[in-house]
C-alpha cells in the first residue's frame, strides 16, 4: 500500500522531486546573477559614474581666476545642468536629490560668492545605490539557495518514505535509501549556486563601490572648493565676535 501524501507536500515533490529539477535551478540562478549584473552595470552603474564625471568636469572648467565667483556668476547653468537628467535622459536620483540638498543650504555671501553649512559628501550620501543593491541581491539569492535545497530534501524524504511504505523487502528500502540520497545530494547544487552567486556579487559590488568612491572624491573636493564651507559652530562665534565688538563701541561711546 502507498502512502498517501498531502496536497502541499505532493505538490513539493511533483516540482522538486527530480534531481535535475535541481541543477536547471542552480543554473537559472547563476544566470539570474550574472543578468542581474549586466543589468544593473548598463542601466544604472554606469550612468551613474558618467554623470558624477560629467558633473566634475563641468566644475573643473569654470573659467575665471576665482573659481568660487566663476561659480556663483554661472550657478544658473551649474543649476540646470545639475538638476537635470543624464545625456541618455534617464534620471540619476542619487545625483539629483544630492543636489538639491546642497543647493538649499547655499547663502548668498553678497557678491561674495556662495556660503554652505554643509560638505558635498554630506549631501550626496547615496551615490553608492548600485553597489547596495548587488549587496541585497547577493543576500536573497543564498537564501532562496537555501531554500530550494530544503524543499528538495522534504520531497527526496517524502518520496522515500512513501516507497518504503509500499515496499515490501529490504530490497525496496535499500532502492528508496539510495534514491533519497541521489536526489537530496544532486538538491545541494542550489546552495553551493546561491552562495557562489553571492560572493560574485559582493565582489562586482566592492570594485563598483571603489571606482564610485574614487569619482565622487574628485567631484566633492571641487564642488568644496567653488564655495566658502561655515559650519554652525562657525556661524556662532562670528555671531559672538561681533556682539563683542558691538558691546565694546556702545561702552566706548558711553
Amino acid at each position: 500500500m502507498t502512502a498517501k501524501l498531502d496536497p502541499v507536500t505532493g505538490f513539493v515533490v511533483m516540482a522538486f522531486g527530480s534531481p535535475g529539477v535541481a541543477l536547471i535551478l542552480a543554473g537559472a540562478i547563476l544566470v539570474f546573477a550574472l543578468g542581474l549584473i549586466g543589468f544593473t552595470a548598463v542601466r544604472v552603474y554606469n550612468p551613474l559614474l558618467m554623470e558624477i564625471r560629467d558633473r566634475w568636469n563641468l566644475l573643473g572648467g569654470l573659467a575665471g581666476r576665482n573659481r568660487r565667483m566663476a561659480f556663483f556668476e554661472q550657478f544658473a547653468t551649474v543649476d540646470t545642468r545639475f538638476s537635470g537628467t543624464g545625456a541618455d535622459g534617464r534620471l540619476s536620483a542619487a545625483l539629483v536629490l544630492g543636489w538639491a540638498n546642497y543647493r538649499s543650504l547655499l547663502v548668498d555671501s553678497e557678491g561674495d560668492g556662495f556660503v554652505t553649512s554643509i560638505c558635498a559628501a554630506e549631501a550626496f550620501d547615496r551615490l553608492d545605490e548600485p553597489a547596495r543593491a548587488l549587496e541585497w541581491w547577493a543576500n536573497i539569492l543564498v537564501a532562496v539557495g537555501l531554500v530550494i535545497t530544503f524543499l528538495g530534501i522534504v520531497a527526496a524524504l517524502s518520496e522515500a518514505t512513501a516507497a518504503m511504505a509500499g515496499g515490501d523487502g529490504g530490497s525496496q528500502m535499500q532502492s528508496a535509501l539510495m534514491g533519497l540520497l541521489a536526489i537530496a545530494a544532486t538538491k545541494f547544487w542550489t546552495s553551493i549556486s546561491g552562495v557562489f552567486c553571492s560572493i560574485i556579487l559582493r565582489v562586482v559590488a566592492r570594485f563598483w563601490r571603489k571606482a564610485i568612491e574614487s569619482a565622487e572624491a574628485g567631484f566633492f573636493v571641487t564642488l568644496d572648493s567653488c564655495v566658502s564651507f561655515m559650519p554652525p559652530e562657525k556661524v556662532s562665534l562670528e555671531q559672538l565676535k561681533s556682539l563683542k565688538r558691538l558691546e565694546t563701541a556702545i561702552g566706548g561711546k558711553v
